[in-house]
């Protein structure tokens, strides 16, 4: 497990706190996700010259929201869209954020991440990409180990790679593309050429939704 140095704001001691707050939040096997998505976002970030701290404490805290219950997500982040009213579970990375802001943390790079990590990271944040690549493949999930493994050596390609996966599973089960998620895939640079075979989500689509 890496244990890196904290650079954020928070000293050591306010840091532990946040761990801690996360743990009483999510049920037991959520944080331990929680704690592998933090260590290889971590070791995502090392591999790619970003800062470590940040992508660890956006791995611990990305989740905080998950297991609440659907009307305090509804409350904490209200819809932007259908799919947010129809499936409040989407809405747990805005709402993560809110309550973070309201508990008073300060970092913007980490609170994007935390907001981004469910519907893919805006803006160039390298953070929230390695949360949100380290969320998709950590190894509890037993799936995308070779995204995992590319985002070490080439984390471009590695988003790339975790965006259409999504994308690509959400269009064959029929399933409609988050408004967010649509504007991440479309931000990728494949999306310039329409001759690559890439899939192009529809701007509808039946009104269910996997997050």
């Amino acid at each position: 497990m890496i244990a890196p140095v904290l650079t954020l704001p928070d000293s050591p001691a306010a840091w532990t706190g946040w761990e801690e707050r996360v743990r009483l939040m999510v049920r037991p096997r959520r944080f331990e996700h929680v704690l592998r998505v933090a260590d290889l976002a971590a070791q995502i970030a090392a591999a790619n010259g970003l800062d470590v701290a940040r992508a660890y404490a956006a791995g611990v805290l990305h989740d905080i929201a998950r297991d609440l219950p659907d009307a305090e997500l509804l409350r904490l982040a209200p819809p932007e869209c259908e799919i947010d009213g129809l499936h409040p579970l989407a809405l747990h990375g805005r709402a993560g954020r809110t309550l973070l802001e309201r508990w008073g943390y300060t970092d913007l790079v980490v609170l994007e991440a935390v907001e981004d990590h469910t519907t893919g990271p805006r803006g160039g944040n390298r953070i929230a990409q390695a949360v949100y690549i380290a969320d998709v493949s950590e190894p509890g999930r037993g799936v995308n180990a070779e995204i995992r493994e590319l985002a070490l050596h080439d984390l471009n390609a590695a988003l790339e790679k975790a965006i259409i996966s999504k994308v690509t599973y959400l269009q064959g089960k029929g399933i409609t593309v988050h408004p967010r998620t649509l504007r991440s895939y479309q931000e990728l640079p494949c999306c310039a050429h329409p001759a690559s075979g890439r899939p192009h989500p529809p701007a509808t689509a039946p009104s269910s939704t996997f997050q």
